[in-house]
């Protein structure tokens, strides 16, 4: 069975990185029911609640080495994971998956993210290094596809997607209900 590692600020009730995983789990479902995704969360249990996944702790380096010792691809998906502007601990911290992920000899993807802004050199040249080193990489606009094409990302070529929440289907079920009611008390 292939496994795929997936990696992006899942696991922290923020509920549009929640529709990115989402969606990206659905469409892998649709296409590809044989991969087996694990997810890097802040909240593996939630995670495994919410999405009904394996999901391991994004802070635990040995966990991440041993997920990625048993896994076929990393998928660093969705969001705006790649910026400098809140700090830098969050390039930081992708990019370091990415490279680690190459070190281990497991295929890395670049999946449906806004990248940007990036506004310190060095973290400029980092992206570069690492973005070239992976086997594909999708964006989820131009901007993001402009700002790789700046500081050289060439190989592989960026590709321009739709954001992964758009495979969502609507849930009707009361499930979605009951994650609102937990977090967003009503009557107020």
């Amino acid at each position: 069975m292939t496994t795929v590692l997936l990696s992006g600020y899942y696991g922290f009730n923020n509920i549009g990185d929640e529709a990115v995983l989402g969606g990206i789990l659905a469409g892998m479902r649709a296409e590809l029911p044989e991969v087996m995704p694990v997810v890097l969360s802040g909240d593996p249990a939630s995670t495994s609640a919410l999405h009904g996944v394996e999901a391991i702790p994004r802070m635990q380096p040995h966990a991440i080495f041993h997920a990625l010792r048993r896994a076929d691809l990393l998928v660093s998906g969705g969001g705006s994971l790649v910026q400098d502007v809140t700090s830098v601990q969050s390039p930081l911290y992708y990019l370091g998956l990415l490279k680690l992920a190459r070190w281990t000899g497991v295929l890395s993807m670049v999946l449906a993210q806004g990248v940007g802004p990036l506004r310190r050199p060095w973290v400029r040249r980092l992206t570069q290094q690492v973005f070239n080193g992976v086997r594909a990489i999708t964006v989820r606009d131009a901007g993001s596809a402009a700002l790789l094409q700046e500081i050289a990302v060439t190989r592989p070529p960026v590709e321009v997607t739709a954001d992964p929440s758009f495979l969502l289907q609507p849930d009707h079920s009361s499930r979605v209900d009951d994650w609102w009611t937990q977090r967003i008390p009503r009557g107020r």
